[in-house]
C-alpha cells in the first residue's frame, strides 16, 4: 500500500461484507467556529496590524535600501571606468584623459596632472668613492688629478665609513676591516678626511704605516639567500630563495618585476612606466611568491634615467622610492649592487626570476619562477639576432637552443650573478620573442649605471639640489610589439 497505511476494518453483516458508513463532514462555518488545538493559532488583530505596518513602512524602506545599493554599485563601476581612462583635477573638478597626463603641459588649474609624474634624471658628476671586487676594497677619487687611490686603514673610523657609504646612497650601518694591500690592490694607499659630507684624500706624501687597505661593506645583509646554486631553471621558486624580488602593480595589476636595493628603494626598468604615468596608482608587493593578495606598499616617487635620443633602447632603468620603508625579513631582503670592476665572461651562469608568461602569448604565472641562463657576448648577440641594437650598456643572456628566457610580465626583474653574495647585474629589458632559438633576452647592465644609482639615492633627500638636476618625464608613444622592439613588460620559463 502507498504511504504504509493499514486498510480500514470491514463490517460484516450475516457473513456478508458491508461498507462503512461515511462520516458526515462538518459544515465549514461550524468548523471555523471551533477553537484550534494548541498546535496552531489564528491570526489575531495584532498580527494583522503588524502586516499592515510592514506594508506601510517596511516595503518602502526595503525598496529604498535596494535602490541605494544599486546607486552605490553603479557609482563604483563608474569610478573604476573613470579612474581607468581619466585623471581627476581637484580645484576646480575636471576630468583629464590619461593620454594628456605627464605630457609636459598642465591641464589642471593647479598643475597636479604634471606634479605626480615619474622624473627623468641625467647622470650626475662622478661619485668620488667606489668599491672593488677585490675584497670590497674602498677607492677614493682624487678630484685634482682624476686618479683613483686605495684607502689606508690608518686612522680610518666609523664616521668615515658611514660617509663613504652615504655617498653611494646607502643608509644602513656599514662594516669595515683591514686587508693586506697585496693581491689585486695595485693602487697606492692614501689616508682620507671628511669634508663637506664626503671623503677627500689627504695630501700626498704621508705614508700608510700599516700597509693595510680598507675593505668596506655598506649593506651587510644584501644578497643573502636560502637557495642552493645548482638547480636547473624553469621551475617554481620560494620567495626566501630570491627575497629581493618584488611585483610592481599599477591599479592592482602586475606590470613589472623589481629588486629591493634597501628598505626604501626598488630597482626596475624605465619602460614599465610609459603607459602608466600616475605615480600614486603604483604599488609594490614584496615578501610573497604569489601574485595574489592585497598587502602592498605605496610609491612616493619614480626616477627614470634620462634617455639619449641616439640610442632609444639604452637607459632602460628606473628607481622607485617607497612612501614608507618596507620591513626587512627572511622573505624581504636587499640585493647587492655589482662592483664597478666586476667581470662577467661569456658563458657565465646567471639566473632570472619573475611571474612572466610561461610561453609566448600565454598568461602570467601565479607563482614566482626561476631559470638559469648563460651570458652571451655583445658581438655574438648582435650578429645572431639584433643587428647592432645591443650596446655596451646592455647584456645578452639565454641558451643557444632557446626554451629558457624572459617574457611578458618579467620586465624590470633581476638578472642575477653569484660572487660571494648575490648581485643584480642586469634588468629585464627587451628581446625578440620568448625563448626562441638564437634570440636571447636583452638586459640593462646595472654596472653601467652605478653612478646614476648612487646619484639618485643620495640626492633624492635634497630638494633644492634635486630640482637643479631633475627633469619631468614626458609621456611618449609605446613602441610596437613587433620584432625585437618588444619590451618585456613582465620572463619566460619552460
Amino acid at each position: 500500500m502507498q504511504n504504509g497505511q493499514r486498510p480500514p476494518p470491514e463490517t460484516r453483516v450475516n457473513g456478508h461484507q458491508r461498507p462503512r458508513r461515511p462520516v458526515p463532514l462538518q459544515p465549514a462555518d461550524e468548523a471555523s467556529e471551533r477553537p484550534l488545538s494548541s498546535g496552531g493559532a489564528r491570526a489575531g488583530p495584532k498580527a494583522s496590524a503588524a502586516l499592515q505596518s510592514f506594508k506601510r513602512f517596511g516595503i518602502p524602506i526595503l525598496a529604498a535600501a535596494l535602490g541605494l545599493a544599486s546607486i552605490i554599485a553603479i557609482g563604483f563601476f563608474v569610478k573604476i571606468y573613470l579612474d581607468y581612462y581619466y585623471f581627476f583635477c581637484k580645484q576646480p573638478l575636471r576630468l583629464v584623459p590619461l593620454q594628456q597626463v605627464c605630457d609636459g603641459q598642465a591641464d589642471c588649474a593647479q598643475g597636479e596632472d604634471e606634479a605626480s609624474c615619474a622624473q627623468r634624471v641625467p647622470d650626475g658628476p662622478r661619485v668620488g668613492v667606489r668599491l672593488s671586487r677585490d675584497r670590497s676594497t674602498l677607492q677614493v677619487l682624487d678630484t685634482v688629478t682624476g686618479a683613483w687611490s686605495g684607502v689606508c686603514h690608518d686612522h680610518f673610523d666609523l664616521p668615515l665609513a658611514k660617509a663613504a657609504c652615504e655617498q653611494m646612497g646607502y643608509s644602513s650601518l656599514p662594516a669595515f676591516r683591514a686587508v693586506n694591500a697585496g693581491g689585486g690592490q695595485a693602487l697606492p694607499l692614501r689616508e682620507v678626511a671628511l669634508r663637506d659630507g664626503g671623503l677627500q684624500l689627504r695630501q700626498a706624501g704621508r705614508k700608510c704605516l700599516s700597509g693595510s687597505a680598507v675593505s668596506l661593506i655598506c649593506s651587510q645583509e644584501c644578497g643573502e639567500s636560502t637557495r642552493a646554486l645548482r638547480v636547473l631553471g624553469g621551475r617554481p621558486a620560494a620567495i626566501e630563495a630570491w627575497p629581493w624580488q618584488v611585483s610592481l602593480q599599477y591599479r592592482k595589476e602586475h606590470i613589472c618585476g623589481g629588486s629591493i636595493l634597501d628598505a626604501s628603494w626598488i630597482l626596475t626598468a624605465a619602460h614599465c612606466f610609459k603607459n602608466n604615468p600616475v605615480v600614486q596608482s603604483w604599488r609594490v608587493k614584496a615578501g610573497s611568491r604569489l601574485l595574489s593578495g592585497t598587502a602592498t606598499l605605496a610609491v612616493e616617487k619614480v626616477f627614470l634615467a634620462k634617455a639619449a635620443p641616439a640610442s632609444p633602447k639604452d637607459d632602460d632603468i628606473a628607481l622607485v622610492k617607497l612612501r614608507s620603508p618596507l620591513r626587512l625579513s627572511a622573505s624581504s631582503k636587499p640585493i647587492c649592487l655589482p662592483y664597478f670592476d666586476e667581470e662577467l665572461h661569456p658563458g657565465t651562469l646567471l639566473w632570472v626570476t619573475g611571474w612572466g608568461y610561461t610561453r609566448e602569448h600565454g598568461k602570467l604565472s601565479e607563482t614566482l619562477r626561476e631559470a638559469e641562463v648563460k651570458l652571451i657576448d655583445t658581438r655574438s648577440c648582435n650578429l645572431a639576432a639584433y643587428h647592432g641594437d645591443v650596446t655596451e650598456k646592455m647584456l645578452c643572456a639565454g641558451l643557444p637552443q632557446g626554451g629558457v628566457d624572459t617574457c611578458q610580465g618579467d620586465s624590470g626583474g633581476p638578472l642575477l650573478y653569484f660572487h660571494d653574495r648575490w648581485q643584480v647585474v642586469g634588468i629585464v629589458s627587451w628581446g625578440q620573442g620568448c625563448g626562441t632559438p638564437s634570440t636571447p633576452g636583452v638586459y640593462t647592465s646595472v654596472q653601467a649605471y652605478l653612478n646614476w644609482i648612487y646619484t639618485v639615492r643620495r640626492v633624492s633627500a635634497l630638494p633644492d639640489a634635486w630640482r637643479r638636476i631633475s627633469y619631468i618625464y614626458f609621456h611618449t608613444p609605446t613602441r610596437t610589439c613587433a620584432g625585437h622592439t618588444t619590451p618585456h613588460h613582465t620572463t619566460h620559463f619552460q
